[in-house]
């Protein structure tokens, strides 16, 4: 039963990996050349770069039955694609080998992870703080976020791309922080029984929030606040902590929330 379950599950997993970098190589093609407005060309590209890999991630995070053979290989497998795109491969070659790796990795460490939370409520702290230290991160110059997001080089290996119809140019959307955290929570929807159609609805939605506040504030928004609030907000059993965990979970996100008004604090007053 467990062999079958596993045979069904390859060309699941094999379309959730291969959705990103075969849509991205096939607008890359189709559309670089033609008549789009700037406009247009851009939300696509985005709606490309930030829809794809998620409903990539949650079609693999489904398989479970492949995640324990498979874990180390595409681990692997995604830091030779990463090191490929690293040695200044061209850019179509780069949009494959990325976009795969990083969704395969995601996939493999992500998913695991959230494979071996205990009880959904565990959702709670783990979103405050995942989303506390993403806060941190892109505020803090010292923080490396802050550093990708400033760095062409790094961007090019550690975020999602996606082509501009319209333009000859690529454009990044998701971090590989940003997809780790997704696919644990897929992995915690998947074990811990929750609406799973409606947890990756939300991470989308979270997304897409994300996107709309960095164009209309021109600079890079942290997307793990707005996907941690939608994920909380529409999942009522993560916010449903038990009795024994609520003191450990409470200074945990305590802690982090300090931090992370320390470090919206420390900025308003840096500034000229």
């Amino acid at each position: 039963m467990a062999r079958d379950g596993a045979r069904a599950a390859w060309p699941r997993l094999a379309l959730g990996l291969a959705l990103t970098p075969g849509a991205a190589w096939t607008t890359n093609a189709l559309f670089s050349g033609a008549a789009v407005s700037s406009a247009l060309g851009s939300a696509l590209s985005f709606g490309g770069a930030a829809l794809l890999p998620i409903v990539g991630l949650s079609l693999a995070a489904t398989c479970q039955a492949l995640l324990a053979g498979t874990l180390c290989v595409a681990a692997a497998s995604a830091a030779v694609l990463l090191a490929l795109a690293y040695a200044h491969a061209s850019p179509s070659t780069t949009l494959l080998l990325v976009d795969t790796a990083l969704v395969a990795l995601a996939w493999a460490l992500g998913t695991t992870i959230g494979r071996r939370v205990q009880h959904a409520s565990h959702l709670l702290p783990a979103c405050v703080v995942a989303a506390s230290a993403d806060l941190v991160s892109v505020l803090s110059p010292e923080g490396p976020s802050h550093a990708i997001a400033g760095s062409d080089q790094a961007l090019s290996v550690l975020a999602t791309w996606f082509p501009v119809p319209g333009a000859h140019a690529l454009a990044p959307a998701l971090g590989v922080g940003d997809l780790l955290f997704m696919a644990l929570i897929f992995g915690v929807a998947r074990t811990q029984a929750l609406p799973y159609l409606r947890t990756v609805c939300l991470c989308i939605l979270g997304t897409v929030l994300a996107g709309f506040a960095a164009a209309a504030l021109g600079t890079a928004i942290p997307a793990l606040l707005p996907i941690a609030a939608c994920v909380l907000v529409g999942l009522p059993a993560a916010r449903q902590l038990r009795a024994s965990e609520r003191r450990a979970a409470r200074w945990s996100m305590l802690i982090a929330g300090s931090l992370a008004l320390a470090t919206i604090v420390r900025n308003f007053w840096a500034r000229p």
